[in-house]
């Protein structure tokens, strides 16, 4: 019966950390994610004390291991770490894992701040087509033509109203 290490990580992102970790060779379908904690397993079978959101079963680590697993925490995943299996994902096995946790969390930010440009032109694009619409209907109204004519990125409204 081997004891758990708990090692805080700065590690907050659910769907980062889970890339990193099939960044570092461990098959995704392999990699339980559950939204209350489950038991962790010890290497003779037992369950454990402690408890876990993401899994990795020993049995996809090596048949001598234990469990693998990180506890959510309000300040970033828990890595709770067997003492037999500490030596092969200690520290160095951690520090490669937050190495590929930053580069998946800085692409995934990227990728968030280039969708947020793309909904605010959308949204700057509907409301500029609402105001010329606007502009036409109201013109249509009063008796005037509207002639549009397009300088870039700008668009030139010019009314026109034929009196004789």
């Amino acid at each position: 019966m081997s004891a758990y290490i708990a090692l805080m990580t700065p590690m907050v992102d659910e769907e980062c950390l889970i890339a990193a970790l099939a960044d570092v060779g461990f098959d995704r379908s392999k990699i339980e994610v559950h939204a209350s904690p489950v038991a962790l397993v010890g290497y003779e079978g037992e369950r454990r004390a402690q408890n876990a959101n993401i899994v990795i079963r020993k049995q996809h680590i090596g048949s001598a291991s234990n469990d693998v697993g990180f506890l959510a925490s309000p300040t970033g995943y828990q890595a709770l770490i067997s003492g037999y299996d500490h030596p092969r994902f200690g520290p160095g096995w951690l520090s490669e894992l937050h190495q590929r946790y930053q580069a998946q969390w800085t692409t995934k930010q990227a990728t968030l701040a280039a969708e947020d440009r793309r909904r605010v032109e959308a949204e700057r694009q509907r409301l500029v087509e609402a105001q010329r619409l606007a502009v036409h209907e109201k013109a249509k109204k009063l008796g005037y033509r509207v002639e549009e004519t397009r300088e870039g990125d700008s668009i030139r409204l010019v009314l026109v109203k034929r009196t004789y």
